[in-house]
């Protein structure tokens, strides 16, 4: 899956023709996150579901006059999270690299209505694992929570917006996980280091499927 995406990226940027109308800008916009993780001890785990984060970076478009088509690209510092159990939370920061095919229905100069569909790849940055501590109401022990976060994910974009004046464009877009965004895995009766019980509820993978509101403006 991971080989096909970037194939698939190399080949939307193979067939751009040299007389295709370049222009690059800044974005930025909002993350709001369902964290899905599906171990029968969840609500033990997250506090909610719903994580709301950012991102923001420089972007690029190509455009292929006349009939609409261009390729719209994207580096981006993008945070996540999960709100955990305790009370605390746990940032999934990453840079991400959306790449979408753009089809653009103009309406004159002032306004364009655009849909858009691509891959993305994120590379995780910053922690990685986050370990929470949960007395037992028995007073017999404590419950070691562990989440991990792998390096890398892959997703995909699915979206529309429009096009203001030239220069703005405004978004929303559904980002749809093809990758797991990491582990979840819950110790049972922790004594002085020891796993009493001998349980590991885990290796449960998670995912983060994201709506993402998003304000462009190009030069």
């Amino acid at each position: 899956m991971k080989k096909a995406l970037v194939v698939c990226s190399l080949a939307l940027l193979s067939f751009i023709p040299a007389s295709a109308q370049f222009s690059w800008g800044l974005r930025g916009g909002l993350n709001l996150v369902n964290n899905d993780i599906s171990a029968i001890s969840k609500e033990s785990a997250l506090d909610k579901d719903s994580y709301t984060g950012f991102f923001f970076g420089p972007m690029a478009e190509i455009q292929i006059p006349i009939i609409g088509l261009g390729i719209d690209a994207s580096l981006l510092y993008s945070q996540k999270g999960l709100e955990l159990a305790n009370g605390s939370d746990m940032k999934d920061q990453s840079l991400s690299i959306p790449v979408s095919l753009k089809y653009t229905f103009g309406l004159g100069n002032i306004l364009g209505i655009f849909g858009q569909v691509g891959p993305q790849f994120d590379y995780k940055i910053g922690d990685l694992d986050k370990t929470i501590e949960l007395a037992r109401t028995d007073g017999s022990g404590k419950d070691v929570q562990e989440f991990l976060l792998d390096k890398y994910s892959w997703s995909i974009n699915v979206g529309a917006g429009v096009k203001l004046i030239n220069h703005i464009q405004a978004a929303v877009n559904y980002n749809i996980p093809l990758s797991q965004e990491g582990t979840y895995n819950l110790y049972e009766n922790v004594q002085d280091g020891q796993y009493l019980d001998a349980f590991k509820a885990g290796d449960d993978a998670f995912k983060a499927s994201t709506l993402q509101f998003i304000l462009t403006w190009t030069f």
